[in-house]
């Protein structure tokens, strides 16, 4: 049995309470906690540091949609000393972006978190390897070297198990997250995430193939809208709730309709965190592949299944995490939000 998974976007645990830095020229320092005095203000906690990755909020606080909401709402950055799950625990946030199996270990350490939506409708994990050596199916890494972080090992052991295979098949090669080990050739593939590091290959002008896990089975919600259960009880919290998440669905609704204006606000509101346009352009475009599908044009963005509850505990029991149930997912916000349609 493989532990569970924690990636450089989910370091949940263990952490503490993090310094909440709010995003310049958008939304303010977020120096408040979960609701601060005013009755409408809300300190949403981001998965990790201000890209745009994040560029459906930064449209929504942006264009206004969460004042339209009554919400004032103070966006946190993540990193890797940012512990989401316990800032919304303790009441420092109101709602944070985490990913499924982080919330179940934060809810077997003795949270009672609830996901309520996910940004992603397949997790942004892959295998990354160069153009004229690629890897395009589980198969393909038998008797390669991948790259992988320690931390990220226990995701690789699933996934190979979920592919009838074994890290017997496989050489593990301890790697740092940085492509350079692939392009100077000391491994094969490198275990990364699709909107990263590829994008970085991509920008380089260097060819390249990822392989999305997610495409073979090993599909983590990910990204998760996830809050406190009690938060849900509450009424008035609730309606905070229900109007932070309409509002990002509407900026991520403008972020699919033209993701190069998110691009571009990103790198306006953020001159000091080292972003280029180019990089921002690109990662805005590829990230379209894993946010939206037929459920989300369907349904409504964030929106999941039945179907994908029942995927995420099957894999949970190849990550140790056997007390989780579907009570670790509630979508009556969403069907809030969408009573009206899609794009309600």
């Amino acid at each position: 049995m493989v532990q569970p998974v924690f990636s450089r976007r989910t370091m949940l645990g263990g952490l503490g309470l993090a310094t909440l830095g709010g995003l310049v020229g958008c939304g303010g320092d977020s120096s408040s906690g979960g609701s601060g005095s005013g009755s409408g203000e809300v300190v949403y906690q981001l998965s990790w540091t201000h890209t745009v990755q994040f560029g459906g909020t930064y449209l929504a606080v942006d264009r206004g949609l969460f004042k339209e909401q009554g919400l004032d709402v103070k966006l946190a950055a993540g990193g890797p000393n940012v512990a989401g799950d316990a800032n919304t625990v303790s009441g420092s946030a109101l709602m944070n972006i985490s990913v499924t199996d982080g919330v179940a270990r934060s809810n077997a350490e003795g949270a009672d978190l609830v996901i309520i939506g996910a940004q992603y409708q397949k997790s942004p994990v892959t295998i990354l390897s160069l153009g004229d050596a690629p890897l395009t199916q589980p198969q393909d890494l038998v008797g390669k070297k991948i790259g992988v972080a320690g931390t990220d090992t226990p995701g690789l052991e699933a996934f190979l198990t979920m592919n009838d295979m074994s890290e017997e098949d496989v050489e593990f090669v301890p790697s740092q997250y940085d492509p350079a080990v692939l392009t100077a050739g000391q491994v094969d593939g490198l275990y990364c995430f699709y909107n990263d590091l590829p994008v970085a290959l991509a920008v380089q002008g260097i060819a390249h193939h990822s392989m999305l896990l997610a495409d073979f089975g090993y599909n983590p919600m990910s990204q998760t809208y996830t809050v406190l259960r009690s938060s849900l009880e509450d009424d008035a919290t609730r309606k905070q709730i229900v109007g932070l998440l309409r509002g990002d669905a509407q900026g991520w609704q403008l972020y699919k309709e033209d993701p190069q204006a998110a691009a571009e606000l990103t790198v306006e509101a953020y001159p000091d965190a080292g972003l280029d346009l180019p990089t921002q352009q690109k990662q805005a475009e590829v990230q379209l592949d894993i946010m939206y599908s037929d459920v989300t044009e369907q349904n409504g963005f964030g929106w999941f299944t039945d179907e994908q509850v029942k995927e995420n505990l099957e894999l949970f029991k190849l990550l140790g995490l056997d007390d989780a149930t579907e009570d670790l997912w509630d979508r009556s916000v969403l069907e809030e939000v969408y009573q009206d349609g899609p794009t309600a």
